[in-house]
């Protein structure tokens, strides 16, 4: 694992960012007609076999060792099902550029998880600082009298930043993950998220008596394409080379993006309650970047 990023990990960093800050509003365009859990379970389902069909022509094959299949079941459904579902669910009564800005709540929960689960990435003053910051945006973004009142609009974004929790702790057992491509890494984890949620999506939504539009399965064709399956690979092929915490600096850019896609693709126009989240929140993450950067450099 490379130390330093190279030009190529910047490049692979944008387009992982640009993918996952499109699928909000894929999302939202898709659950118009579709139920989350189908969209979940599609999303998924198509991956799973984009990706399979490109492990093969590399010529790669999918492990026989017990170890690497509990690490694939693992994240295939805290990184994969559950939050792809809790996400859906939520966006529908949520927009899509919302959404986005709630998942930057995926580094503040790294950093509290980190703290408890690792040695190496413990909680300082000024990550506090950032991370009580950073909620106090999402505060804002559900907005005080939500919270007392537990409406509907504050259960739906609370499930996306359950859904960010998921990601940023099926990355800390990623981090442990035996070593493979990342084909097969995406292929065995989104193959056994399928064997978890197809089933439960063919009892429960049977969704052969859905009547879904052509633009909703064309946005779940894309979500699966798209942001599922080829961010999938992205991630992984970033994880190997530079590893996680550089992976974690997509959140970043993925909430502004989300605003962007958001406006220019369903004509979602930010209120100031948007906005004020946003500089919040990044504002958060900024204060928690300042420490990451300046902290390695006092070891001698």
């Amino acid at each position: 694992m490379s130390n330093k990023a190279q030009p190529i990990d910047m490049m692979v960093l944008v387009g992982l960012s640009l993918m996952w800050s499109s699928s909000f509003v894929f999302i939202k365009i898709a659950v118009e007609t579709i139920t989350p859990l189908s969209v979940a379970t599609g999303r998924i389902f198509i991956a799973a076999v984009v990706l399979y069909l490109v492990m093969k022509v590399r010529g790669l094959t999918l492990p026989t060792d017990l170890r690497s299949w509990i690490f694939f079941l693992l994240i295939g459904i805290i990184g994969n099902a559950l939050p792809f579902f809790l996400i859906s669910w939520a966006e529908l009564t949520i927009d899509s550029s919302v959404a986005s800005i709630l998942i930057a709540a995926a580094p503040l929960a790294s950093f509290l998880i980190g703290h408890f689960a690792t040695t190496d990435e413990r909680l300082t003053l000024m990550r506090t600082t950032g991370v009580l910051l950073g909620f106090a945006g999402i505060i804002v973004m559900i907005g005080p009298e939500a919270l007392l009142k537990l409406g509907v609009n504050a259960v739906s974004q609370l499930a996306i930043v359950a859904g960010a929790t998921c990601y940023v702790t099926a990355g800390f057992i990623a981090r442990k993950m035996p070593p493979l491509a990342p084909e097969t890494r995406g292929t065995g984890v989104l193959v056994m998220a399928s064997v978890i949620t197809v089933p439960i999506c063919l009892v429960v939504d049977q969704p052969w008596t859905l009547d879904p539009s052509l633009e909703s399965l064309t946005a779940l064709v894309a979500i699966g394409i798209f942001p599922t399956a080829m961010a999938t690979l992205m991630l992984f092929f970033l994880i190997i080379r530079v590893g996680a915490t550089f992976v974690a600096l997509n959140n970043y850019i993925n909430p502004v993006l989300g605003v962007v896609w958001g406006y220019l693709l369903a004509s979602e126009i930010p209120t100031l309650q948007t906005w004020a989240g946003l500089l919040l929140i990044l504002g958060g993450l900024i204060v928690t970047q300042i420490r990451a950067v300046r902290g390695p450099a006092k070891v001698r």
